[in-house]
């Protein structure tokens, strides 16, 4: 596992609220964050995350939710569930977002994938 920065994780800590950890697990590099707040009309509003920065199932980066996220529209998006941590933890299709962002970077832009088109 690379870690985290110093820098990178008081940068997680500001966007994201304090207790940010990593953690690997069988090879994979989680970042764990305690609080996201996820866009307008999401359910929860507010949710546990655990972000992977690495290519992991197919996708270049993942972001798992302790629970599903139903959209603003009610509109519950296809999601997949793992075993992270010893939690069961669910992450929506989300392609493209690459691992080389700068966490925060690459959490937000995954995060923006749960907006509703204007």
């Amino acid at each position: 596992m690379v870690p985290l920065a110093v820098d990178d994780i008081a940068i997680l800590e500001s966007t994201f609220g304090e207790g940010v950890r990593q953690y690997d697990e069988g090879g994979l590099q989680l970042v764990v964050l305690p609080r996201v707040t996820l866009p307008d009309g999401c359910r929860p509003q507010v949710a546990m995350a655990i972000y992977i920065p690495m290519s992991f199932q197919g996708y270049d980066s993942r972001l798992f939710f302790e629970s599903p996220i139903t959209l603003g529209s009610g509109a519950l998006p296809t999601t997949t569930v793992t075993l992270l941590l010893g939690r069961t933890m669910y992450a929506t299709s989300i392609q493209g977002i690459p691992p080389t962002l700068p966490a925060h970077q690459a959490i937000l832009a995954h995060l923006k994938r749960y907006r509703l088109p204007a």
